[in-house]
């Protein structure tokens, strides 16, 4: 069920039990996402918002995953990274305090140094997801790309301050 808690406005959202999490589609322009107010940004990061942070536009509504009385969790873009942008799932409990903050998403590009990257996560159950991570460099002298892939399935902490633990990683060299 998605609409229990009044903690989150499904409204602001986007998306909704999303199993697969890409933001190249945000990134591109090819969808426009609400951006949160200052306001919504204190309330959802909580303790989590950066410091001395008066603009809040890089902050953006994604998805709701669940909206229960007693486990609250919403993806949100935090941008704040300039070209590097990534999407955040915040975990909330039954008072609606932040206890656990991990990125499933990313993407980004520096052309200066001839390097760009996609991050993307797949959802295995509430608490286990398959993030796979593509790096590309481009060599300036030749013109040639390398590209690195990186796989890993990990395993979200719900309760408060726990992290996420890596259960297998994968390092692939594409040619």
């Amino acid at each position: 069920m998605l609409s229990s808690s009044y903690f989150i406005d499904s409204t602001d959202y986007k998306y909704f039990g999303l199993d697969k999490f890409n933001i190249q589609d945000w990134y591109e322009g090819k969808i426009e996402l609400k951006v949160l107010s200052k306001k919504e940004a204190e309330k959802y990061y909580q303790y989590r918002l950066r410091l001395n942070t008066a603009d809040t536009s890089y902050y953006r509504f994604y998805s709701v995953q669940k909206n229960q009385k007693d486990l609250k969790i919403v993806t949100i873009i935090d941008g704040a990274t300039g070209n590097f942008p990534d999407l955040r799932m915040l975990v909330y409990n039954i008072r609606d305090s932040l206890i656990g903050f991990y990125p499933v998403a990313g993407i980004g590009s520096d052309p200066d140094y001839g390097y760009k990257y996609l991050v993307t996560s797949e959802r295995i159950n509430d608490t286990t997801y398959r993030s796979t991570r593509i790096n590309e460099y481009k060599e300036f002298n030749s013109g040639k790309a390398r590209r690195d892939s990186i796989v890993t399935i990990y395993k979200i902490g719900l309760g408060y301050m726990k992290g996420a633990k890596v259960i297998e990683k994968r390092e692939y060299n594409l040619e």
